[in-house]
């Protein structure tokens, strides 16, 4: 009865079934020296998840001391002590259904090349909370830093007795000469699936390019080669052949953050990205990576986001009136009221966005690692997929227990510093075309700290008001904060980013969590960035769009699924131009009293509208986990 619960739980994604053991887990090779697997759960959560104990006997009686599991749950997800598996498990946190901060790929595809170097027989297991996107995001960055092109399994060791004996069928057949016909072989030449089997054999497949072949595939075809890989391993094959394959990494934003790692490998990224300097340790023992003093040849490019366009499909009625229920607070919290702000006038479909990013110290603690693990090398940018010897530890600290006392990852890892919304009426516009049918175009533009204080003012006396409490709506913990937030002076021209660095733009349509996106400006923007040297190279052009359809947003589904595409308008800011980037946002004392909790549960208000919007069963679990976070 657990074995079957626990698949309904694995859904599309391959389990592993291990007759000696008896034991059936979420678990799959993805190629031998990779493992991914859903977490290793004790307790309740161990009657639809791997038992914590059945895990580590299957890895024990496999693989014995040759195996180094790698954590991607914050502290406040799931944990377990390290000496559940002997010791040998490293943390590298990222929240659920997000993508990493970019220098957490590096760290992780070093320490796993290094362990793995250490013997033919070792293997890294690979978890977060399902097993498929944050596992499946890392293990694909660091199979493409390896120097050769990955493969599927070739060992036994690999498959379960049933898998290895139609692996070992089907080579024979193939081995038939075709002038043979296969009722004249004897019987013994095909092996029964309870044969046995010998010791392991490596599967045929075509012969891997040598090192330095492989440094001369393209970034995109080797970035499409792991990806196939990682969903032909991790996924369950199509029932037929008119169903198509659900794919292992499938959250957009996780797929683009494995397409700007491969253009770092490549030496296609901005050369800006990350510093090409060594990072020498300071002689001062008590000194930490974060407070060394590093010096710069040049100041961090920045770009300013201006503009935000969100095409939508205009609403059925039905859905505006599942909207209105969600959203019936902010008729009473239109910054129109308070006369501070004017906003579009259907209120009931108030569209804004809130802009984040991971958390400053953490993302400069982890470049810096980056920076003083990378090996050496001629070409300057360093071996990205390796790690340079003695690098572990910088003074005192040891890179190991970067995350070990949860200050990073015992808290929300991910903060919110502005939001952007519509102004005025010319920023709702109304068009019709063939295709898409009645559009209606949100123009955002940043909102300043004197329109949110119209909104906290409007929102207060709502409280005394309504019987619709703002804690009904599902508001994200991360945007009450925001919203009470008014040390913010956000200048309604744009909003000053650091270009490296990543940043979320999340959608809502009142409070109603509509879909977001992540990406790191450089990426998108022409390079080299602006110069204050006339001699030195300049860019194209100072301007950039950047444009994703619906299915490049992440959980773009219940209302989000009327989206048809958002438009980003960025430009460079000159040398020149002296603006520091915006701060991510503080919660004063008086706020902290103000501010409404974030409502627990599948029946908060918000949640409850989006997954009534998406229908399927296992898309409302998406968006409404999604939602949460």
């Amino acid at each position: 009865m657990s074995d079957y619960i626990r698949r309904i739980v694995s859904g599309n994604k391959a389990r592993f079934r291990d007759g000696k053991l008896n034991l059936e887990l979420d678990l799959v090779y993805i190629t031998d020296q990779v493992i991914i697997m859903g977490f290793p759960a004790a307790g309740i959560e161990g009657l639809y998840r791997n038992r914590r104990e059945d895990t580590k006997k299957f890895l024990d009686h496999r693989h014995g001391r040759n195996y180094w599991v790698f954590n991607f749950c914050p502290l406040k997800e799931n944990s377990y002590p390290a000496d559940t598996f002997d010791g040998r498990v490293s943390r590298y946190p990222f929240p659920d259904h997000h993508a990493p901060p970019l220098a957490i790929m590096p760290l992780v595809a070093r320490e796993m090349r290094l362990w793995l170097d250490g013997s033919p027989e070792r293997v890294v297991v690979l978890h977060c909370k399902a097993g498929k996107g944050r596992s499946g995001t890392i293990a694909c960055a660091y199979l493409l830093s390896s120097d050769e092109l990955a493969s599927p399994p070739r060992l036994e060791r690999s498959y379960s007795r049933k898998q290895w004996a139609k692996i070992r069928a089907d080579e024979m057949m193939n081995a038939i000469p075709k002038d043979i016909s296969p009722d004249k072989l004897s019987h013994n030449a095909v092996l029964d699936e309870e044969a046995p089997v010998d010791s392991p054999v490596p599967i045929s497949d075509p012969v891997s390019p040598k090192p330095s072949q492989r440094q001369q595939i393209p970034h995109a075809d080797a970035l499409e080669h792991v990806l196939n890989l990682h969903t032909s391993r991790r996924m369950k094959a199509p029932s037929s052949d008119s169903d198509k394959i659900k794919q292992g990494v499938s959250i957009p934003s996780q797929r683009r953050f494995l397409y700007y790692w491969s253009l770092l490998l490549s030496h296609e990224a901005p050369s800006h990205l990350w510093a090409t300097e060594p990072l020498v340790p300071s002689q001062n023992q008590g000194s930490t990576i974060l407070n060394m003093p590093v010096s710069e040849k040049r100041p961090r490019p920045k770009i300013r986001l201006t503009e935000i366009k969100i095409r939508m499909r205009e609403l059925s009625n039905v859905r505006i009136n599942l909207v209105r229920a969600a959203n019936a607070v902010i008729d009473r919290t239109s910054m129109s009221k308070s006369g501070s702000a004017t906003t579009q006038t259907d209120k009931n479909t108030h569209v804004w966005v809130s802009v984040a990013r991971y958390d400053d110290d953490l993302v400069e603690t982890l470049e810096r690692w980056e920076r003083y693990t990378r090996m050496n090398s001629k070409s300057g940018q360093g071996y990205m997929g390796r790690r340079g010897s003695g690098t572990d530890h910088f003074g005192k600290e040891i890179l190991g227990e970067l995350f070990t006392d949860g200050r990073w990852d015992n808290k929300k890892m991910v903060r919110s510093f502005a939001r952007m919304g519509a102004l005025g009426e010319r920023s709702v516009v109304k068009h019709k075309t063939e295709e898409d049918g009645k559009i209606k175009s949100y123009i955002l533009h940043p909102l300043s700290e004197t329109s949110w204080k119209g909104l906290r003012q409007d929102l207060q006396e709502s409280r005394e008001q309504s019987s619709v409490r703002p804690e009904d709506i599902d508001l994200p913990a991360s945007e009450a904060n925001s919203m009470y937030d008014l040390t913010q002076n956000v200048k309604e021209s744009g909003i000053v980013l650091d270009a490296g660095r990543e940043v979320r733009v999340k959608l809502y349509m009142g409070q109603v969590f509509m879909g977001w996106l992540w990406f790191i400006p450089t990426f998108h923007m022409p390079q080299p960035p602006p110069n204050s040297d006339p001699a030195a190279g300049q860019p194209s052009s100072m301007t950039s769009k950047l444009v994703l359809q619906r299915k490049e947003l992440d959980f773009a589904l219940g209302i989000g699924s009327s989206v048809i595409d958002v438009e980003i308008s960025l430009e460079w800011l000159k040398e020149t131009e002296v603006e520091t980037v915006q701060p991510p946002a503080r919660v004063n004392t008086e706020d902290e009293k103000t501010a409404p909790a974030k409502a627990e549960g599948l029946d908060s208000l918000g949640t409850t509208i989006e997954a009534m919007g998406a229908g399927d069963v296992a898309e409302i679990v998406e968006v409404v986990q999604a939602a949460e976070d």
